[in-house]
């Protein structure tokens, strides 16, 4: 999907556009209301995510005129407003949803997923490294015929390490994804996840699937 970020505050910007990069999309910023405003109108977004307080224009307004003039893009509201009102107030003006600061990173990339799904975009609904899948539909993870148990956050990393297959997925992503972007995770915490998940969907007697990069972070390998 071809997605605008309008987010004033450049480091989330970034961190949900490089989350957007890995999902497969095409991402384009702007930091201002009034520019995000007229970016809607010009151009052909698949979705929009727009932050409300914003400099030029608040993100309510750039709402409001985008319902107004008839644009249909499906727009998913980024705030750290999270008063009921608030809520109320945005999807009223024609929202497709809400998502409140701070955030897990997966769960964002999830709501931006669904909301463009008002459109006729293909989703991927499986991901495969070698033998092992990971169907996002339903949320199962299996290898042959035997279905693997994992906790919520096991599935998180996973998932965002099996998006990137043979790639470096840093240590600052993955506590982005299964933590939250504004959150203090250990570095013990990390390494207890990933050899729990390594305990879980590893063959006995083969190397790991899961790499780790020194200095750096981990990597799914498909050799099996």
């Amino acid at each position: 999907m071809n997605v605008l970020i309008i987010e004033d505050d450049k480091r989330i910007a970034n961190v949900l556009r490089m989350g957007l990069l890995e999902d497969g999309h095409q991402v384009q910023l702007s930091y201002r209301g009034d520019e995000g405003r007229d970016l809607i109108a010009s151009e052909g977004f698949d979705v929009v995510v727009l932050d409300v307080m914003l400099p030029g224009v608040d993100g309510f307004s750039v709402l409001k005129h985008a319902r107004t003039t008839k644009c249909a893009v499906p727009i998913l509201m980024l705030t750290a407003k999270d008063s009921m009102m608030d809520v109320v107030h945005g999807l009223d003006l024609g929202a497709d949803d809400y998502l409140t600061k701070p955030f897990h990173l997966e769960v964002f990339l999830a709501r931006v997923r669904a909301v463009g799904r008002r459109g006729d975009i293909p989703q991927l609904p499986q991901l495969s490294a070698g033998t092992l899948i990971l169907d996002r539909n339903t949320r199962m993870v299996i290898r042959g015929e035997e279905r693997i148990e994992l906790t919520k956050k096991e599935y998180v990393i996973l998932e965002l390490l099996m998006r990137r297959v043979n790639q470096v997925v840093t240590r600052d992503h993955v506590i982005n994804a299964g933590w939250g972007y504004d959150t203090d995770v250990r570095d013990n915490t990390i390494d207890f996840f990933m050899y729990s998940l390594r305990q879980k969907i590893d063959q006995k007697g083969r190397p790991s699937t899961i790499r780790t990069v020194r200095s750096l972070g981990y990597s799914m390998v498909t050799s099996e």
